[in-house]
């Protein structure tokens, strides 16, 4: 753990970039955009701060993305050119001390008129960071959605850049997830809303463009089931060559939730490998049902998939959670005189474990008790982080003690082995992770943003 700084203010958020030679990048914002008034911050191996100084821009705009690659950070920056009347995108290099190398580049732009200020242009770099695909979405005629793809090798060269349109108006169009694969290929998850039905439901694809034959497809992911599809995520597996999309469901549209759904698809073509869905089975709806009060309802209602990692065999596992809000009235007063107000509280509850095999069969599944609340902070402190290794799955979340906060270590195994330990005692120091800013650096080594006796701190973990 290394030495801890004093807060500067309660909402200063942490986004960490990478470790490169030992020395750990972090970025620092007053808000969770992390788009403007940007700090940046050097750490050495003992995780000592190092160097911090204002993210240099040579450009007037907002920050994208900030990406860590070998001997260099490259920094995404949204502009307007007013000569042209259009959004550009540009990118500046940063050696490894922040200095800036040669003059920022466009890498594409938009016209103004048609840019949608209020959608987030993703940046993704593949697995092995040999390029990096942009994707953002523009307004076509009569306000159709156009999506956009744009892809650049490690010396900012294009390797193709794709547009297409979509089959519903931009308000209507939701991108759950967007990937891309070590051989280029780049999948983008988008539901749209179902029009012909009273109930509003919602009509999943995944888009799919191969570069090898320039060719987009489309995949209608729950086609002619007849399953409700409540949460889903998709999963690249770059040894396997596939793409995977799972989630929960319920087998109609009254009904609670109580199964998972699973389709594979060929990286190189597209091909479908694998469809299927099922019920999860009475052991585990019992465990779920065994959690609430009144212990009849066995369902994944609230529980929200938070993480989906890939199998060797082509399989996946996806970890969810149950999260609900709730709202607490209480009575305060005021020269004597009571006031009644109220609060939300934002409950982050047991962990469901689901363990899917290549042919979509479910391996194992095992819930994760615990229970967190919070109502001061959204739940800042709330939630878990997973840490994958070759042979377990570990979670680490906050646990409150007698009177103090403990780190929980929960190991989970292949086979569906759980074990639990304290990581840290509330006994020796109080310490909170934060799970929504953390990274894994290496098969086996995470650095986690933590506060520590309410001092910032990084924090690394290896198994």
């Amino acid at each position: 753990m290394g030495n801890a700084q004093k807060i500067k203010t309660k909402t200063y958020y942490s986004q960490i970039i990478g470790e490169q030679g030992g020395s750990v990048y972090l970025l620092r914002c007053k808000n969770q955009l992390f788009n403007s008034e940007l700090t940046i911050e050097k750490y050495n191996s003992n995780l000592a701060l190092e160097l911090s100084v204002p993210l240099p821009l040579a450009v007037n705009g907002l920050v994208e993305r900030v990406l860590l690659f070998e001997e260099q950070l490259l920094v995404f920056i949204s502009a307007k050119n007013e000569s042209t009347q259009t959004i550009d995108l540009l990118v500046q290099r940063l050696d490894l001390n922040f200095k800036p190398i040669q003059l920022p580049k466009i890498l594409c732009s938009i016209p103004a008129a048609k840019f949608l200020a209020k959608r987030t242009i993703q940046i993704k770099p593949n697995a092995n960071k040999s390029l990096f695909t942009v994707m953002l979405m523009s307004l076509g005629e009569s306000e159709q959605a156009i999506l956009h793809f744009y892809q650049y090798d490690m010396a900012l060269n294009q390797k193709f850049g794709k547009q297409f349109l979509l089959s519903d108006t931009e308000p209507n169009v939701f991108i759950s997830a967007f990937e891309v694969a070590n051989t280029g290929e780049t999948f983008a998850l988008i539901d749209y809303p179902e029009k012909q039905k009273i109930v509003k439901e919602r009509k999943y694809f995944l888009y799919g463009y191969f570069p090898a034959a320039d060719q987009i497809l489309e995949f209608n992911i729950q086609a002619k089931d007849t399953f409700v599809i409540e949460d889903l995520g998709i999963c690249l597996n770059n040894f396997k060559q596939t793409i995977a999309v799972t989630g929960l469901c319920a087998p109609s549209t009254n009904a609670g939730v109580t199964g998972y759904f699973f389709r594979s698809y060929a990286l190189a073509n597209g091909q479908l490998l694998q469809s299927s869905s099922a019920m999860f089975d009475e052991k585990f709806l019992k465990q779920v049902a065994a959690t609430r009060i009144d212990r009849f309802n066995a369902d994944l209602n609230d529980f929200y998939i938070r993480k989906i990692l890939p199998r060797s065999d082509g399989g996946c596992l996806l970890l969810t959670e149950k999260y609900y809000q709730t709202r607490q009235n209480y009575t305060y007063y005021v020269n004597n005189y009571p006031q009644t107000s109220s609060r939300i509280i934002y409950n982050f509850d047991e962990i469901g474990v689901m363990n899917i095999q290549a042919d979509g069969s479910l391996q194992f599944a095992e819930l994760i008790k615990k229970h967190q609340s919070a109502s001061s902070d959204a739940g800042y402190l709330l939630s878990f982080l997973p840490v994958v290794t070759q042979d377990q799955i570990y979670l680490l979340f906050n646990d409150e003690g007698a009177d103090k906060t403990q780190l929980t270590l929960q190991s989970i195994s292949y086979t569906g082995h759980l074990d639990q330990h304290i990581l840290l005692k509330n006994s020796n120091s109080n310490c909170s992770i934060i799970p929504s800013e953390y990274k894994q650096i290496s098969a086996n080594t995470a650095i986690i943003c933590a506060i520590r006796d309410k001092r910032f701190t990084l924090m690394r973990i290896t198994f």
